[in-house]
């Protein structure tokens, strides 16, 4: 039996490119949502090789992340909760 052989961890900023679903899992969104990103240009996608798998460019995801801004908790709103009232007329 042949030892297999086990390649060293890259984190994902010293590669040139990710993954759409590393990319996804970076931003915590789906890969959907990446494929968009690259469609309207805010990301840059590339197929290596005339053909491969969609890759994002690792420098075109941290600016994208860099340009995020923080968000002040009075913006943070709670989902709106769905109250009924429900009563009984015991008169009737």
């Amino acid at each position: 039996m042949k030892p297999q052989r086990r390649e060293a961890y890259v984190p994902w900023r010293d590669r040139a490119f990710v993954s759409l679903e590393e990319a996804a899992e970076i931003v915590a969104r789906s890969p959907g949502w990446v494929r968009r990103r690259i469609i309207d240009g805010h990301l840059s996608g590339f197929r290596l090789f005339g053909g491969g798998a969609l890759l994002v460019s690792v420098p075109s995801l941290c600016g994208y992340i860099k340009a995020a801004s923080p968000v002040a908790p009075a913006d943070v709103k709670a989902p709106p909760t769905r109250l009924a009232l429900v009563a009984s007329n015991p008169l009737k």
